[in-house]
């Protein structure tokens, strides 16, 4: 009976959270802003075709579904570094920290930090003239706190709170090319595990079946100049399942397929609507992958991610190599258009 009571605490306090923090989410009519919201942390998701929102188990999964939170036992580390464009600026990069921790009876909590730099511009004179006058900065930052908690068996929600902080004109023009506001994902996760006494001719192991749900990004418009022309925030829709069977110590495989949706609304007239097939007029992104281990300690990843509105198809690549705590991964991604595929690598610890 007091089980059922703390779940009925949890689910209340999530709902409670949700409902509050739903409303601010407003119909948009223009490109999304918030770009730090929308570059996805962890080689490891990346390498196998963004599907994680359905596995969402190691220290990136506030990003992708927070609810994967709610069956992270232990301390959970994560770090990533990447230069977005390498090719046209060294000065283009993205971070992603995030730590989080168990507590026993009622799921996981986590903090994350998220640093965007667009790199340094010349500050030009405002009387047309040539000559630059010195150099600035723009950036954003966005902070989190993420919780995941079992509401009923084999099901968790999650939810993780965000502030943004746009600066793309540091003290040039004041107060204008600046803005701050807040977002919230919502997350569900379903897995069931089912022991088996003999996979792949190795032994004893178990197959898991995840089906995971996120709504990113729900917030207040940002502005950065004035309120009739602020930018809506990049929300999203992500649905995802994947397979995984593993035996400790010997073999595992994980496969997936996810949906992305966005959920930023343009005001596109009729008679050109009716001219766009179904996928661009809804913006869909499509991933998929599988991911092989070996021994716990070695991983191949393959997947492939297919965004025609985003002009970005190709496949995905990625390896990562695993030593008691201790994990590095690499991930290999194709970009829009013409742009080379980058390079992502980032790093993950995790404590019992």
């Amino acid at each position: 009976m007091r089980a059922w009571i703390r779940y009925a605490c949890r689910l209340a306090t999530v709902m409670a959270l949700a409902l509050f923090l739903f409303p601010v989410a407003v119909q948009a009519q223009a490109t999304a802003g918030g770009a730090s919201l929308q570059i996805p942390p962890g080689a490891r998701a990346e390498g196998m075709g963004r599907f994680f929102a359905a596995v969402a188990n190691d220290a990136f999964a506030p990003w992708w579904n927070p609810a994967g939170l709610a069956f992270m036992p232990g301390l959970n580390a994560g770090l990533m570094h990447t230069k977005l464009v390498p090719d046209l600026a060294d000065d283009v990069y993205y971070d992603y920290a995030s730590f989080s921790g168990y507590l026993k009876g009622w799921g996981g909590i986590a903090g994350t930090f998220t640093y965007l730099n667009y790199g340094s511009s010349p500050n030009t004179s405002t009387d047309g003239g040539a000559d630059p006058l010195g150099t600035f900065s723009s950036f954003e930052v966005a902070p989190s706190i993420a919780i995941g908690t079992p509401v009923v068996e084999n099901l968790g929600l999650g939810l993780n709170l965000k502030l943004l902080h746009v600066d793309l004109a540091g003290d040039i023009l004041g107060s204008e090319g600046t803005g701050t506001t807040f977002a919230v994902d919502l997350g569900a996760l379903y897995q069931w595990v089912k022991p088996s006494d003999n996979l792949f001719g190795q032994g004893a192991g178990d197959m898991t079946v995840r089906v995971g749900a996120t709504v990113a990004n729900l917030g207040p418009n940002i502005s950065l100049v004035d309120e009739r022309q602020s930018d809506p925030l990049p929300r999203n829709l992500k649905l995802g399942v994947s397979w995984e069977a593993r035996v400790p110590k010997s073999f595992s495989l994980l496969t997936g397929f996810a949906i992305e949706k966005s959920l930023v609304f343009e005001d596109i007239p009729d008679s050109v609507s009716q001219e766009l097939s179904f996928y661009d007029r809804n913006e869909l992104l499509l991933g998929g992958g599988l991911e092989a281990g070996f021994l716990d300690m070695a991983f191949g990843r393959v997947g492939y991610i297919y965004d025609d509105p985003g002009e970005i198809k190709g496949w995905t690549f990625g390896a990562g190599f695993y030593l008691k705590s201790f994990g590095f991964d690499f991930a290999s991604i194709p970009q829009y258009k013409d742009l080379s595929r980058v390079s992502k690598f980032s790093l993950t610890a995790h404590f019992k």
